[in-house]
């Protein structure tokens, strides 16, 4: 095939030769039967003829080779400029959509809670959830998640909370040994450790399940890593890396904010709907459900005897681990509503 090539090229440059010649030769014959035809004209004359035509020739060629690669240079430098444009575009447009695909559109830094919990964090995440109707947590722990959802003044229609087993003693031991090097948990036995997980887990479902009236909540309990956890809305996907070199002794880890077009947010939100539809352990909350539902459901998670004294001290447990938090939540929620103009 390149040789047919180099062949095919080859005979177009001889033909394109012939051509050339075979002009000028016929260019020259006319020209001189032309001049033979006048008769008073000397061979001198003739000669200076020929000269000066010869000349003015070379002074028009010079001319128009000078002015043929003056168009030729601009030509192709518009050509090349037009090219470089549109492969800049789509270059742009390419990196664009990659960006938006690949990269986290906004990133927080890890912290330990005192006075805040991550003003940017927590203002983008109140932001999205005042326009969703789609909440899901996948985490360890859904520690704030109940807080969070209650202090909204727009509630979503869809809450999906998928965490530990308060039952899965593994699990726990795991997340437990995660937690040995927060500042606060510095000096403390593993054994008490795994005790705290173990009733901040069953407070959580507990306070999941106040938030039935919200809408209906469902839970699915699954063998967590604790490498990562995520909070879902419709318009983005909130990621937070526990075990980031900047997360290490830090309760809040180091977070990532993707958009609803990224491939992140496509492959979570489809993984946790086929988790909740296939996974057998999971439970639904909804209005009509009593603490005797909630009960039951607890004494058959976790082998023990739960008492309605047991709920009573895990509300009253929830309420003070969380009341910084939801104190937050609201003085942030006011720096964010519009001023109320005077009225005259």
């Amino acid at each position: 095939m390149t040789a047919d090539r180099r062949s095919a090229r080859s005979l177009r440059r001889t033909l394109l030769r012939y051509s050339f010649a075979t002009a000028c030769a016929v260019a020259l014959l006319i020209s001189v039967i032309l001049v033979m035809q006048d008769d008073d004209m000397t061979a001198a004359q003739i000669s200076s003829s020929v000269g000066l035509n010869l000349f003015a020739s070379v002074v028009f060629a010079l001319m128009f080779a000078a002015l043929a690669n003056w168009v030729q240079d601009r030509h192709t430098q518009d050509t090349i400029a037009e090219s470089l444009e549109e492969f800049a575009g789509r270059v742009t447009a390419d990196l664009a959509r990659t960006n938006r695909m690949f990269l986290p559109a906004k990133h927080y830094d890890a912290l330990n809670p005192t006075t805040s919990f991550g003003d940017d964090y927590n203002r983008d995440l109140t932001v999205d959830l005042e326009s969703t109707v789609f909440f899901a947590f996948y985490g360890p722990s859904a520690r704030y998640v109940a807080a969070r959802l209650l202090a909204a003044r727009h509630h979503p229609q869809q809450i999906r909370v998928a965490m530990i087993n308060p039952g899965n003693r593994r699990a726990i031991s795991r997340r437990a040994a995660d937690r040995l090097s927060w500042l606060r948990s510095r000096g403390q036995p593993i054994e008490a450790i795994e005790a705290e997980l173990e009733d901040e887990l069953l407070m959580n479902l507990v306070s999941l399940f106040d938030c039935r009236k919200i809408c209906p909540v469902e839970v699915l309990y699954n063998d967590d890593t604790a490498v990562y956890r995520y909070a879902m809305v419709d318009q983005s996907v909130y990621v937070s890396w526990y075990h980031s070199p900047a997360s290490a002794r830090m309760e809040l880890p180091e977070s990532y904010r993707f958009a609803k077009d990224s491939f992140l947010y496509s492959t979570l939100r489809m993984d946790l709907m086929r988790k909740f539809e296939i996974s057998d352990h999971k439970v639904l909350f909804d209005a009509s459900h009593t603490d005797t539902v909630l009960i039951d459901h607890l004494t058959s998670l976790t082998g023990r005897d739960i008492t309605p004294a047991d709920l009573v001290r895990w509300r009253a447990a929830q309420v003070q681990d969380s009341a910084s938090f939801r104190s937050y939540l609201t003085s942030m929620r006011d720096s964010l509503d519009p001023p109320t103009p005077n009225a005259d």
